[in-house]
């Protein structure tokens, strides 16, 4: 367990975090720990007094794949460009889009763009020959050169989440076999076409069944060696067929590799809550410690409270008040993350439901059309076919 400031052991991924340090300034960076326990004390060891409102920003499932990603795309780096690199990537998460990274590119050349300026500058006055000055300006156009194929990915990553969410399942194919392709070539590319590899196998599973899904992502060539990092990918596929208690197997043979990783025991009190196991489902949110969770899983906690209340008719409406929280906070996100729909039209078929049955039938319609297109793909049919019974009956 390491900080940035010293030479991490070998294999430990970095985790993100921001923080407030002691005058109330924010700051941010990055430690190495295995788990989001050490993180977070490697995080309260980095000084004296120690940091408060510490929030990591990195999941435990996706620690190693993110480090190895960035890894590959950048290098080696030092303590300043990794405090830099922890900057923006908090920018980037809570800002995402074109414009965000075209600043952070200005930004973190501006030493390169302004010699090269400078030069350009120079060479026009003194009149230099006309092919030093063509070789000036594309030396100053190279970093945005850079930029414009590397956006190409992410553009097509972009692409393949919405294809996911809508159920474009031709689209979503084809784009998986380009990022695949493109990953043959780049290395950083790897996690982002296993992503795309998994969603896939989600519309796979529904078709062909889960075993067969997974079959087919063994001998994925962009399938992570380490088989607890493959796990963590597959895991969620039974719930493509409504099959809870395989999900619930796999999760929790999966918390048993890695005992104490907070997003699983979320995912797993979800699990409890959706399958009426209401004291399990409390006992595990309960004991969950929010800052060891990504900054979205405020959103999945509300989602699992509203589902404990849920399993009452009677507390009908303190569920829809927790289950609107969820929603209202997946919204947010969806606006930064597309991987975030299939979430926001789960949890906002729970949130209709919930409304129907506290008289409130006719917000719930209105809800549930909003994600309906999304919803029809990812949403279980037995939940849909309840949700649509009772929005029916009680409208």
């Amino acid at each position: 367990m390491t900080t940035t400031g010293t030479t991490p052991p070998p294999g430990q991924p970095r985790w993100l975090y921001r923080a407030q340090d002691a005058q109330g300034r924010p700051t941010e960076g990055f430690v190495h720990a295995q788990t989001a326990e050490e993180a977070m004390q490697a995080i309260a060891a980095l000084q004296q007094p120690p940091l408060t409102q510490v929030q990591l920003h990195t999941s435990g499932l996706y620690a190693r794949a993110m480090t190895e990603m960035a890894d590959d795309a950048l290098g080696t780096l030092d303590v300043k460009a990794l405090r830099q690199l922890a900057r923006d990537q908090i920018e980037a998460q809570e800002n995402p889009g074109l414009w965000t990274t075209l600043r952070q590119l200005l930004r973190n050349n501006r030493t390169w763009l302004l010699v090269c300026a400078a030069l350009v500058a120079l060479a026009v006055w003194r009149r230099w020959s006309p092919w030093v000055q063509v070789i000036l300006v594309l030396a100053m156009l190279a970093p945005l050169g850079v930029f414009a194929y590397m956006h190409q990915f992410q553009r097509m990553y972009q692409q393949m989440l919405h294809a996911h969410a809508t159920g474009d399942i031709p689209r979503l194919d084809v784009l998986a076999q380009r990022l695949a392709r493109a990953a043959e070539r780049h290395a950083f590319l790897r996690q982002p076409a296993w992503d795309a590899a998994v969603r896939m196998a989600w519309f796979e599973a529904r078709a062909e069944g889960v075993d067969a899904a997974i079959l087919r992502l063994r001998i994925h060539p962009m399938r992570p060696a380490d088989e607890g990092e493959f796990l963590a990918r597959i895991y969620t596929l039974p719930l493509a067929t409504g099959d809870h208690a395989g999900f619930t197997a796999r999760l929790r043979d999966l918390m048993a590799q890695r005992p104490g990783e907070p997003t699983l025991q979320l995912d797993l009190a979800l699990a409890e809550a959706r399958a009426g196991h209401t004291d399990e489902a409390q006992r595990l949110v309960d004991t969950l410690q929010p800052a060891m969770l990504p900054p979205h899983g405020q959103a999945f906690i509300d989602w699992v409270r509203g589902m404990i209340a849920l399993r009452d008719p009677a507390r009908a409406s303190e569920a829809a008040s927790h289950l609107g929280k969820a929603c209202e906070q997946f919204l947010g996100l969806v606006r930064r993350a597309a991987g975030a729909w299939p979430s926001l039209a789960v949890c906002t078929c729970d949130y209709a439901l919930a409304l129907a049955w506290s008289g409130r039938a006719e917000m719930g319609r209105t809800v549930f059309t909003s994600v309906q297109p999304v919803a029809r793909h990812h949403a279980e049919p037995e939940r849909l076919a309840l949700l649509e019974r009772e929005l029916r009956l009680r409208g």
